[in-house]
């Protein structure tokens, strides 16, 4: 059996685990928030930003269930961005992860709703987790500052702003534009499911340091695979059905081409696993979810 596929079975295990944690902390009452939160947490995915946090919790020596809160608080609050990133004031997206998006299933209202509180009871659920006071406070402000207005909300303005009006802007500009986008819309979040992992298991600054960089390049390289994906991959296997270049988005795919951005991919994952070798036999997991980036397929 190859390294690859002893990856995917470690990957889907842990995914396993995360559903059943999700089942258990998720509100089971009949309300309407709380069926609408359900179906959109439990409708599937990959669950990778979970698994970094179980992964370099691991990294330090630290037991899954003392960080499956801080786990699930990270998957709470990535469900909530796809929910409002569905909206029609938004990407207007009508199916996700073969499913119908929230607001199509529930109303906008719902959905907003459920965006809402999937984003506040992830900073109660990430409270619940097995560490010092200390600790947690620090993931807690992790998880605020990269998914805040400086973070992953920063990536979206940016990302909503330039929809459709970015041709014909200056080249420097929009390099820095789309580095803005890769960095916070989705590196902000990948560094902190790596960061909150590492600071409830006591993690030293020279670890962290380590883990922001790798992060940063891992996210570049999700980002631009994604948007191959999205432009040359199989669209029955897309977690969602619109087109960023039919909706005319600032990617890499819509400035460079496939070729270019392919390149651009390998090198930052090149770049993330000369990093964590630090970690020496340790880095193993973390080399193998580089290379799973820019491999996957939906």
């Amino acid at each position: 059996m190859d390294k690859s596929t002893d990856f995917k079975k470690y990957l889907s295990k842990k995914a396993e685990y995360i559903n059943l944690a999700l089942k258990k902390f998720l509100p089971k009452d009949d309300s309407i928030i709380s069926q609408s939160m359900r179906y959109s947490v439990l409708s599937g995915g990959k669950r990778l930003r979970p698994i970094l946090v179980i992964l370099t919790g691991s990294l330090f020596g630290v037991k899954t269930e003392n960080v499956i809160h801080a786990a699930c608080a990270v998957e709470y609050l990535h469900t909530y961005s796809l929910v409002h990133d569905d909206l029609p004031a938004m990407d207007n997206d009508d199916f996700r992860r073969g499913l119908l998006s929230n607001h199509k299933k529930f109303g906008e209202a719902i959905a907003v709703l459920c965006g809402d509180a999937l984003l506040t009871e992830s900073f109660n659920l990430i409270t619940k987790s097995k560490s010092s006071e200390k600790n947690i406070n620090l993931a807690v402000r992790i998880l605020s500052y990269y998914c805040g207005y400086k973070g992953m909300i920063a990536g979206q303005v940016e990302d909503s702003f330039e929809t459709g009006k970015w041709r014909g802007e200056n080249i420097d500009s929009l390099n820095r534009k789309l580095q803005s986008i890769q960095l916070q819309k989705t590196g902000a979040l990948i560094v902190a499911c790596l960061k909150i992992g590492a600071v409830l298991a006591g993690a030293n600054n020279k670890s962290l340091s380590v883990l922001e960089f790798y992060g940063t390049n891992i996210g570049v390289a999700f980002q631009i695979t994604d948007d191959i994906l999205d432009a040359h991959g199989n669209k029955n296997l897309f977690d969602k059905k619109s087109s960023d270049l039919k909706n005319d988005k600032l990617t890499t795919i819509s400035m460079y081409g496939k070729y270019e951005a392919e390149k651009k991919a390998i090198k930052c994952v090149k770049r993330a696993k000369k990093a964590v070798s630090i970690f020496g036999n340790k880095s193993e997991l973390l080399i193998k979810m580089a290379d799973y980036v820019i491999n996957r397929a939906y």
